[in-house]
């Protein structure tokens, strides 16, 4: 059997056992929600009707660590007995050499689910969780991986690295509207970044990240329409975090790679910055400060543009799924086929606002010319 083919293996292992456990999982954290009043009630800006448990990032979280910790377990048992192979001595080597950043990353994890599950069942302030999100990113960015995403750029691009972490922590909850729909496109996130760590040779990167999709994956049942069990800010956050710590963890300056720069992720996260942005300028355009809640995210405003929940939100798998072909794609040109990726990506970006826009002017013009029609035909009717 071939190197390749044992680690596929490994890797197919590392995504089963995770997504068992969190599927499994998910029904002790919908009894342990009703138990303990941890639902989230209706109210005007929300589309469910009746209380619904929020204790999913619950699950993830303790099957994504637990299955972590079950890793290290058994690639520290091979390592040693000395009963691996020797073709891959280089990624039982790669593992342990990861854990001291695995463990602050697991540090700030805990952080920014315990800042989600306040936030989820005493409403914290934008003010306590900036704060909390504060301190999980300092973790990550000082403790965990102490890594630049512009080099080049020196103290700018420290700084520009500290809000990267806070924007995937806000993007990935600002994403969490309809069923399924943060989950299935962090799934799609995941995978992505994991054919790039395939391609740029990372495999404790590579296992990593495997065992993330995996307990995502195992959730979606649950949560895809009609869901029955919500992630809460705490699987939402948490989510984000995680997504940062695999930017930082992944290094696309392989020399194995023809062109690769610190744009990649910007493509794989392609739907969640649309989303933020997007939903940013509305609000401030209509003169609504940027973090308070409405009902103007991309995934509701497919919604009223005339899909139906689940059609919008596979149109937004979609949507990652081609970015994410992107991204990879950028990993494997030179300096000016980089740029026309970059071109690519943003004519698609482009062309979806132009149809969001199109779409709701077309809808505003018949809304106008229903209620000239409503408005005759009272005045008929009176006469």
């Amino acid at each position: 059997m071939t190197h390749i083919h044992l680690l596929q293996i490994l890797y197919a292992g590392a995504f089963a056992l995770p997504a068992a456990l969190s599927y499994f999982l998910t029904f002790p954290a919908i009894l342990a929600s009703q138990k303990f009043n941890c639902l989230d009630y209706p109210e005007s800006r929300k589309m469910h009707l009746r209380p619904m448990p929020f204790l999913g990032g619950a699950a993830i979280f303790t099957s994504f660590w637990i299955s972590v910790a079950a890793s290290f377990f058994v690639v520290s048992v091979f390592h040693q007995e000395g009963i691996y192979l020797n073709i891959l001595h280089g990624f039982f080597e790669s593992i342990p050499r990861a854990s001291v950043r695995i463990f602050w990353v697991f540090v700030g994890a805990c952080v920014i689910w315990g800042l989600g599950f306040l936030d989820d069942k005493f409403f914290w302030t934008p003010f306590q969780k900036i704060s909390g999100q504060v301190i999980a990113a300092l973790i990550l960015w000082r403790l965990g991986i102490t890594i630049n995403l512009a080099p080049g750029f020196g103290w700018l691009g420290e700084i520009g690295t500290f809000v990267w972490i806070l924007l995937m922590i806000n993007a990935f909850n600002l994403i969490d509207s309809l069923d399924g729909h943060c989950t299935g496109v962090a799934v799609i996130s995941c995978m992505t970044f994991y054919w790039i760590t395939q391609i740029v040779y990372q495999p404790a990167v590579s296992f990593f990240i495997i065992i993330f999709a995996g307990a995502l994956f195992g959730f979606l049942p649950h949560n895809y329409k009609p869901a029955k069990i919500f992630l809460g800010d705490n699987g939402s956050l948490f989510i984000g975090y995680m997504m940062a710590a695999f930017t930082l963890l992944c290094r696309f300056d392989n020399p194995t790679v023809s062109y690769a720069t610190f744009f990649v992720p910007v493509m794989v996260f392609g739907v969640p910055l649309y989303d933020t942005v997007s939903v940013s300028v509305v609000r401030i355009l209509r003169g609504i400060p940027p973090w308070k809640g409405d009902r103007n995210h991309f995934a509701y405003r497919l919604v009223k543009i005339g899909m139906a929940d689940n059609i919008a939100v596979i149109f937004s798998y979609l949507t990652s799924v081609t970015l994410g072909i992107v991204a990879i794609l950028m990993t494997q040109v030179n300096v000016f086929g980089a740029y026309l990726v970059a071109l690519l990506y943003f004519s698609i970006i482009a062309v979806i606002a132009f149809l969001e826009f199109y779409a709701v002017q077309t809808i505003g013009r018949m809304q106008a010319l229903k209620d000239i029609a409503d408005e005759r035909q009272e005045k008929r009717s009176k006469k």
